[in-house]
């Protein structure tokens, strides 16, 4: 029953009169139509009988929904760390960065080659689902785990429709304050050299995105923000995204192919770009998760991934796994 439920999400069965081993069984489905109680929860009742004894079993099943920032890092081709890159990880929920930092958590994963050198460090775990494909050099480390049979991570789940959506409903330029940049006729987005911009909560959509030297995009007090962009993103030197704030008050989806963060940045959000080389630049602080086709840290561009962000889940489901079960 649990295969053929990740098979169609939307089966419910029943089996009757199904033979397995010389023992006769049946199965049904119940769902939240039954009990509301159970949500998204799927309880499948089966029963056995084997030489006239009947045996009861209930297995609780739960979606596993899509959770796009599980890791510091994440590149489909390649996740590479040089000259001093690193992750580690903390809990934007719980405190400050400095109170809540630790050397672990902060994992990085790829469908390719994951690569460091030259003292970089991976304070957390490393898996990747290309045999070999992890590898360092004797100044550099991987402190825990490491894993080069993984199952493949995908990406491709944020839609079209999704984009179209939300170039609908975006709130550019009217949740802007401050000093900017904003061609209203292709969504294109600069901030000069030391501007400033303030966005309140909302979806927006964008083209592009360009911070000059010093420039800055920061939340109005309470906001959550998603932005949705179809090309690149670039911050220049010591420009600032959400400075001090929560990454999980601040999501990028992104279809652009170069996200790039430049020397002296902070950066405190969480990005999705299938499509993006990712390259973190010198003394670059990088706060929340950064996935895309390709992630570079270098010269001491670190990424501290903010666990808060492991409640993040969308609603797409990857397949249904069982969560308890009892005997009766």
């Amino acid at each position: 029953a649990l295969v053929e439920l990740n098979k169609d999400f939307a089966w419910r069965g029943p089996i009757v009169g199904a033979q397995l081993d010389g023992r006769q069984y049946a199965v049904i489905i119940l769902d939240s139509l039954w009990n509301p109680a159970l949500k998204d929860t799927v309880l499948i009742k089966a029963t056995a009988n084997y030489s006239g004894t009947a045996v009861n079993l209930e297995n609780w099943v739960a979606p596993d929904y899509f959770r796009p920032f599980e890791w510091a890092a994440f590149g489909d081709d390649s996740v590479i760390l040089n000259n001093t890159g690193c992750t580690d990880s903390y809990n934007s929920d719980s405190g400050t960065y400095a109170k809540t930092v630790i050397s672990d958590g902060g994992n990085v994963a790829s469908n390719g080659n994951i690569a460091l050198s030259n003292t970089a460090i991976i304070n957390g775990d490393a898996q990747t689902s290309l045999p070999g494909g992890i590898t360092t050099d004797n100044s550099s480390m991987v402190n825990g785990e490491t894993n080069t049979s993984a199952p493949e991570q995908e990406m491709d789940f944020v839609t079209d429709a999704e984009y179209t959506t939300a170039k609908t409903i975006s709130k550019a330029p009217t949740g802007f304050s401050g000093k900017y940049s904003y061609n209203k006729s292709t969504n294109a987005l600069a901030l000069n050299n030391k501007d400033t911009l303030v966005l309140t909560s909302g979806v927006y959509y964008f083209s592009s995105v360009s911070l000059g030297q010093q420039s800055a995009i920061k939340l109005a007090p309470g906001a959550e923000v998603t932005i949705y962009m179809t090309g690149n993103m670039s911050l220049g030197q010591g420009s600032s995204v959400n400075a001090a704030g929560s990454p999980t008050d601040f999501l990028i989806y992104s279809k652009g192919t170069t996200l790039n963060i430049n020397q002296g940045t902070e950066f405190r959000a969480a990005f999705w770009g299938p499509n993006a080389n990712i390259k973190v630049e010198q003394n670059t602080g990088v706060y929340g998760a950064l996935s895309g086709k390709s992630v570079r840290l270098v010269n001491s561009g670190c990424i501290h991934f903010d666990r808060g962000l492991l409640k993040h889940k969308r609603n797409e489901i990857k397949g249904m796994e069982m969560v308890a079960w009892r005997q009766e």
